[in-house]
C-alpha cells in the first residue's frame, strides 16, 4: 500500500526524529509533534492512517487527546505509548478506544514497526469497506425508480427488514414479484457458504421434467456446470399448485443478482406464455434492487467482521474480548456461575521476527491463535490481547477445568511444528490463570492472570500459573 502516513505525538524531540526516520525506511510517512496539535485540524489536512500518542503530554492528557480522536474518527487506530509502568492508565486508554499500547523505551523498532503496520492495515481495509458502502448508497440514491419499483422497494424492505440471510431474501422476493409479473414458477440459484442452493416456488417435485427443465436452465448459468451440479441442493416449497407440464410448453426470463465485482446468484421466471420486454425490464430491474440488497447484506457483514475480529490473527480483537469478558463477569455475578479466564504470551516472539522475518512472525501469531480456538469448546471465546498475548474465556469452568485446559493448550502449541517456507519454527507460550470471583471488575480480574502469566515468564517459561484468589 503507497502513501502510509502516520501522526506521531510525543514530547521527546529526539525519539520523534528517530521513529520518523526509522518509519521512513518502510515507506510510511510521519509527522511528528513535540506539543498537542489542533487534532482536528492535522487529520483534515493529513489524513493519517494511524496515530503514535504518548500517555503524557504537556497541557492536555494523552488519554483526554485520544478522546478527542476518537470523536473525529471512531475508527482509526491510535497506539498509546507512555514511559511509566501505570497499568491503570494503560488499561483505561484501551477502555477509551485505543487500537494498542507499548511501553517505552521499546523492545525494539521492529516490534513497534510491526504494531503500527498491523493497524495501518486494519484501517486501510477499514476505508476500503467503508468506500464501498458510499458507492452502494450513491448508487441506490442516484437510480430513478418508477412507482412499480418504489412500491416493490417499500414492500422489500418492510419483508426482509434487516435480515442477514440471502436465503429469506429470495423467499420473500418471490412474494412480491408474484403481484407484479404472472408466471407459473419462480426459481433462484444463490451460492451460499460452500454450496450452491437452488430455490423453486411453487412445489413441482411431481413435475419432473419441468423440474429438470428448471434446473438445467439454471446450472447452464455456470460455466463450472459439471462441479456445480455434484453440489447442487435443491430446496423445493410447500405448495402444489402447479400441474405436470412438458418443458416446451414453459419459457423463461433469468437475470443475475451481481454488483460491481461480483454474481451472487441467478432468478428466473417460467410460464407457457412469452414474456413482453416491459416485464423483462421490470424483473432486471427487480434483480438489481434485490442485488443491492444482498451487498448490503455483505458489507454488514464485512463491517462487523472489521468490527469484533483482529484483522492479522482472525480470533476477536481486544476491544471485543473485552467487551466479552465485562458480560461473563455480569452473568456469573448474577447467577452465580463459574467462570475462568486465562491469559497466554508467546514465549520470546521477537526472536521469532529477527531470525525469521515479519512474515514469519505474522504466520506464527496466526497459527497459535488458530490453535488456541481449535482447541476451544464452542462456548468460550479467544481474542488477541495486545501484540502476542492472547486472552481466553471460559464460562461454566471451574478453576482446575480451566488450568487442564491452559495446560492442554500450552502442551498444544509447544508440541506444533510450525513450519514457515520449510524451515521449522519452534514456540512456547507462558500462561496465567485465575477464576472469577465475587467483588472482581473487568480490570482486577486481567491484573490478576497478568500477573500470573509473568509468574510463568519469570519461573521459566512454557507454564502455566494460577492462583485460587
Amino acid at each position: 500500500m503507497k502513501n502510509k502516513r502516520i501522526l506521531i505525538i510525543d514530547d521527546d524531540d529526539d525519539l520523534n526524529i528517530v521513529l520518523k526516520e526509522y518509519f521512513s525506511d518502510y515507506g510510511v510517512t510521519s509527522y511528528t509533534y513535540s506539543t498537542p496539535p489542533d487534532i482536528e485540524k492535522e487529520l483534515k489536512e493529513k489524513n493519517p492512517f494511524a496515530v503514535l500518542l504518548d500517555i503524557r503530554l504537556p497541557k492536555i492528557s494523552g488519554i483526554d487527546l485520544l478522546e478527542q480522536i476518537k470523536k473525529l474518527r471512531p475508527n482509526l487506530p491510535v497506539i498509546m505509548m507512555t514511559g511509566y509502568a501505570d497499568k491503570e492508565k494503560n488499561l483505561e486508554s484501551l477502555r477509551r478506544g485505543a487500537y494498542s499500547f507499548l511501553t517505552k523505551p521499546f523492545n525494539s523498532l521492529e516490534e513497534l514497526y510491526h504494531i503500527v503496520n498491523n493497524a495501518i492495515i486494519y484501517y486501510s481495509e477499514f476505508l476500503k469497506a467503508s468506500e464501498l458502502m458510499q458507492e452502494v448508497n450513491k448508487q441506490r440514491e442516484t437510480e430513478k425508480l418508477n412507482l412499480i419499483e418504489l412500491d416493490f422497494l417499500k414492500n422489500l424492505h418492510h419483508m426482509i427488514g434487516e435480515t442477514e440471510d440471502p436465503v429469506f431474501v429470495m423467499e420473500n422476493f418471490y412474494t412480491l414479484i408474484k403481484t407484479f409479473i404472472s408466471f407459473d414458477v419462480f426459481a433462484s440459484l444463490m451460492q451460499k457458504d460452500d454450496a450452491v442452493v437452488m430455490q423453486i416456488s411453487p412445489n413441482i417435485e411431481a413435475s419432473k421434467q419441468l423440474l429438470d427443465f428448471v434446473s438445467n436452465t439454471f446450472l447452464k448459468q455456470i460455466i463450472e456446470l459439471s462441479s456445480v451440479e455434484t453440489r447442487a441442493k435443491v430446496i423445493i416449497d410447500i405448495d402444489k399448485s402447479v400441474p405436470d407440464s412438458d418443458e416446451k410448453d414453459f419459457v423463461y426470463i433469468v437475470s443475475d443478482f451481481s454488483s460491481k465485482n461480483r454474481v451472487y446468484g441467478y432468478a428466473g421466471l417460467f410460464r407457457a406464455l412469452p414474456f413482453t420486454s416491459d416485464e423483462q425490464v421490470i424483473f432486471n430491474r427487480f434483480c438489481s434492487h434485490v442485488s443491492l440488497t444482498l451487498e448490503k447484506i455483505r458489507l454488514f457483514n464485512e463491517i462487523k467482521d472489521l468490527s469484533i475480529y483482529d484483522g492479522l490473527t482472525g480470533v476477536y480483537n481486544h476491544a471485543f474480548i473485552v467487551n466479552a469478558l465485562e458480560d461473563e463477569i455480569e452473568r456469573s455475578t448474577r447467577y452465580g456461575s463459574q467462570l475462568t479466564i486465562a491469559l497466554f504470551d508467546i514465549d520470546d516472539f521477537k526472536k521469532v521476527n529477527d531470525t525469521f522475518g515479519h512474515l514469519a512472525g505474522d504466520y506464527v501469531l496466526k497459527r497459535v491463535a488458530e490453535i488456541l480456538k481449535n482447541g476451544l469448546r464452542v462456548i468460550d471465546m479467544v481474542g488477541r490481547y495486545g501484540g502476542e498475548e492472547f486472552l481466553v474465556i471460559m464460562p461454566e469452568t471451574f478453576l482446575v477445568q480451566g488450568v487442564k485446559v491452559s495446560e492442554r493448550l500450552r502442551k498444544d502449541i509447544e508440541n506444533e511444528n510450525f513450519l514457515y517456507e520449510d524451515k521449522s519454527i519452534k514456540i512456547t507460550i507462558s500462561g496465567g490463570a485465575a477464576p472469577f470471583s465475587q467483588g472482581l471488575d473487568v480490570n482486577k480480574i486481567i491484573t490478576i492472570v497478568d500477573e500470573n502469566m509473568y509468574k510463568s515468564k519469570n519461573t521459566g517459561k512454557n507454564r502455566v500459573c494460577y492462583d485460587k484468589n
